[in-house]
């Protein structure tokens, strides 16, 4: 089903509103609507309704990476069952959409046949025990985990804040945008750990059942995903045979997704080169930032092939964003501000029309993908707007040449990820990762679309709508 436009939603909340703001519900705020529907109604019908009006924090799951990769998701699944058993109606939904011409029955029976497990034999395993504990086929863990990034309109980028008296460090914010209402109730975080009640080596944003990464924070590095939608060699024959053999190796299991190569940057492994690594003391091991940086430039012989994206990593220091295609990347990086969308940075600059590079089979997700060189826009506008006002409020205790940047903080990020159009009636989750720190500072999920009481109270007023 199409997502509701922005601009049918936007009308209609300026037609109530004759003075959009953006305010952020606090927590007394918050308890005080709780506290209000508990006393007209039962506790499952005042949670339902408070989603309604404010957004709620993801559960939170520890993934112990010692145990078997079979075992690692068993709490996950227990408490996600019927949810994660939903993935039969997505993907008559998603694949059914996207091959029309075949009969679903025809669709199902070939991809039983044929999508037996994921490149990586740990995910392999854990994908397995997933579907061993909720029933789900195989091939549908294999679908999801692999076409998931494929249709995701987000935003995501860093954007530099105080760090003590003195210092400036940026943060990693993000957006996850999509027109599937059905996984909005799934999303999680989950923390891993590489021993039983060991400390959380790594963070995940992402849905349960779901073994890859598609937002995630550790220790001097963060990183993100967002669909990207153009190639830069599309519609010539030889360039889309390769772009398409590599798709369907990675749907059959032959080669990497990016989301596991993603995974594979997050999460650390014991050596290979030990059998018998597990009995001794040794280190857990997994990319820095610049090692991965120097991989996805594809300045080596042998270039990191990848589906089209657009990928975002920070070290605290400094954020980078990669416009990744096939073989190839264009790099772009910064220590005050940088934000990606769904658009060609160079593409927007030239006036392209993106729409007729985008592919036939996000027709769902056009309106996203139209909008998301307004939501680039109005995050650097935005941010900009933060940096003026703190300056003018702290005018006396600045001076010349002095870095504005010094004068916000935390919140300050928070209220700019959850300004609308950042986040939107498609959006399923926001989060502010600290790559300094390697952790997951501010995190919400919405079980319910926006309403337009959520735009009018954190309306951006650097929108064009």
């Amino acid at each position: 089903m199409p997502p509701t436009t922005r601009a049918q939603t936007t009308r209609e909340a300026i037609a109530t509103s004759a003075e959009p703001h953006h305010a952020i519900a606090s927590e007394d705020q918050i308890e005080e609507s709780v506290q209000q529907r508990r006393s007209t109604a039962s506790k499952k019908n005042s949670k339902s309704s408070l989603r309604n009006r404010y957004p709620d924090t993801p559960p939170r799951f520890v993934i112990n990476l010692s145990l078997p990769p079979e075992q690692r998701y068993l709490e996950v699944c227990a408490a996600f069952k019927q949810e994660i058993s939903d993935l039969t109606p997505l993907f008559d939904e998603v694949v059914g959409g996207m091959l029309q011409a075949v009969p679903l029955t025809w669709l199902h029976r070939a991809c039983r046949l044929l999508l037996r497990g994921v490149y990586d034999p740990e995910e392999n395993k854990e994908l397995k025990g997933i579907s061993k504990a909720t029933g789900v086929a195989i091939y549908l863990l294999v679908c999801f985990n692999v076409l998931l990034d494929l249709f995701m309109g987000c935003s995501s980028g860093g954007a530099a804040i105080r760090d003590g008296d003195t210092g400036v460090k940026m943060l990693h914010f993000r957006t996850l945008d999509w027109g599937m209402p059905s996984l909005r109730k799934i999303v999680v975080q989950l923390d891993f750990v590489t021993q039983d009640g060991g400390p959380i080596v790594a963070s995940s944003l992402t849905y349960a059942g779901y073994v890859g990464v598609l937002t995630g924070v550790k220790k001097d590095l963060s990183l993100s995903l967002n669909f990207r939608p153009n190639r830069l060699e599309k519609g010539k024959w030889m360039a889309d045979v390769k772009y398409y053999w590599h798709l369907a190796m990675v749907l059959l299991g032959r080669r990497r997704s990016i989301s596991s190569e993603l995974r594979r940057f997050l999460l650390p492994k014991l050596p290979k080169h030990d059998p018998k690594a597990k009995e001794k003391e040794v280190s857990w091991t997994s990319p820095k930032y610049a090692e991965i940086l120097e991989e996805i430039k594809c300045s080596g012989r042998k270039p990191l092939k990848t589906t089209a994206c657009y990928l975002c990593f920070s070290n605290g220091q400094e954020t980078t964003v990669f416009e990744k295609d096939y073989s190839t990347a264009v790099v772009r990086s910064s220590n005050e501000l940088i934000v990606i969308t769904n658009n060609d940075l160079e593409a927007e600059s030239a006036n392209s029309a993106s729409r007729e590079q985008t592919s036939q089979y996000v027709g769902a997700l056009r309106e996203i993908l139209d909008e998301a060189q307004d939501r680039r826009k109005c995050a650097g506008d935005n941010y900009n707007l933060l940096k003026e006002t703190a300056a003018r409020r702290h005018r006396s205790a600045l001076v010349e040449g002095d870095d504005s940047s010094r004068l916000l903080d935390v919140e300050h990020i928070v209220r700019l990820v959850q300004m609308y159009p950042t986040t939107n009636e498609e959006t399923h989750f926001a989060c502010v990762m600290d790559p300094q720190e390697g952790r997951v500072v501010w995190c919400r999920r919405w079980v319910n679309p926006i309403s337009q009481a959520w735009i009018r109270d954190h309306w951006s007023p650097t929108s064009t709508w």
